[in-house]
């Protein structure tokens, strides 16, 4: 089994990683994350993971001063490259 991290990993280590590494959301929130994703195809956005992930991001670049939002995957992918 190989994690985002490329390396072979034990089944341990793998169940490990996904227990450590997941996050718990309330059905109606993953629902509105689903709706958002549908309604919004031009973002780029194809999965929840994705969706989140940049939502997270967005956050913490808020909580770091930095209230420039990019809600398009491939202009915030550019940004994150750049940095």
């Amino acid at each position: 089994m190989m994690a985002k991290t490329g390396k072979i990993q034990t089944y341990n280590d793998a169940v490990d990683a996904l227990i450590s590494q997941s996050v718990f959301l309330p059905a109606n929130l993953l629902e509105k994350i689903d709706e958002a994703i549908k309604a919004n195809k031009q973002l780029g956005y194809a999965t929840r993971e994705e969706f989140i992930e940049a939502a997270v991001v967005v956050m913490l670049q808020n909580l770091a001063g930095n209230h420039e939002k990019s809600f398009n995957k491939a202009s915030r992918n550019q940004k994150i490259e750049r940095a």
